[in-house]
């Protein structure tokens, strides 16, 4: 009777262990689970975060090409943009269809002259892009590049250059040449894109193939055989009026306008909006580069 009460002791114990090492098992498996579960949680995060913060034409970028003149003046005194905290350096041969890694650049030593390489910039990515953040986002970029999951990049700002603002200073913005002049909305200065915000089409060849997809691919391989568009009657021959030189330019060099910045806190005087627009930069002949 003893001999057979150790034998049902015996089959329990063995029992007790493989229920352990059942629940053992089912213990690990959960936490194995779990880990998976915050991973993917975590990654599934993060891949929102990143598209949140990023803006449609930072995610998906598309190549574009032109200019516009800016000054920016804090409290009377004007930003040189020509000093090298600004400036970058850039392939000379960019007559082709690659995508610049940056969208906003100053370069060649000029002050003023505002390169943009990537459509849809607003002014607001422009002010962010030199230190100025009025339209949130990431401290430091201006969003995640997301066109190629993979690689996954970070458009990191050029850096902060642009001078303190003073707590009891407006923004005051003007848009138009030595001719004439006309304020603007702050908040349209910082949200629009450019081109809606001076009201003026970029006549590059990218920007027609980003808009109809009807342009060849020489029109992108090489724009500067033409230049930065034609003009209807560059020499008059059709009885239209011919281009002055200072029409001219503006077509090759793609200058979608001019805006002066006041940073201070009267309203500037006709008097000093007028010295600004001025003080434009020269324009020169294009370059594939520029």
């Amino acid at each position: 009777m003893q001999e057979h009460n150790d034998s049902d002791e015996g089959l329990s114990v063995e029992k007790n262990k493989h229920a352990k090492r059942r629940r053992g098992l089912s213990t690990w498996h959960k936490v194995v689970l779990g880990v998976i579960l915050a991973a993917i949680v975590t990654v599934g995060s993060y891949a929102g975060y990143i598209y949140a913060v990023s803006p449609n034409v930072i995610r998906n970028p598309k190549l574009e090409h032109y200019h516009f003149r800016m000054q920016i003046l804090v409290d009377g005194k004007a930003e040189d943009f020509s000093t090298p905290a600004y400036q970058t350096g850039y392939a000379k041969d960019q007559c082709n269809a690659n995508l610049p890694e940056q969208p906003i650049h100053f370069h060649d030593n000029k002050d003023q002259f505002t390169h943009i390489h990537w459509e849809g910039m607003t002014g607001g990515m422009v002010m962010k892009y030199y230190g100025w953040n009025y339209i949130g986002g990431i401290d430091g970029a201006l969003g995640y590049k997301l066109n190629d999951l993979s690689d996954i990049q970070q458009v990191t700002t050029h850096g902060n250059y642009l001078p303190d603002v003073p707590k009891d200073d407006t923004f005051y913005i003007y848009t138009g040449d030595e001719n004439s002049y006309k304020k603007q909305s702050f908040e349209d200065w910082k949200n629009k894109d450019l081109e809606d915000f001076f009201g003026k089409t970029s006549n590059s060849p990218a920007h027609e193939l980003n808009k109809s997809g009807d342009v060849s691919v020489l029109d992108i391989l090489f724009p500067k055989a033409y230049a930065h568009g034609t003009a209807e009657d560059a020499d008059g021959d059709d009885g239209a009026a011919a281009e002055t030189d200072q029409e001219k330019l503006t077509r090759i060099n793609n200058l979608l306008g001019n805006v002066v910045i006041f940073v201070q806190k009267d309203e500037p005087t006709d008097q000093q909006i007028k010295a600004r627009f001025n003080d434009l930069e020269p324009l020169t002949d294009s370059t594939c580069g520029g």
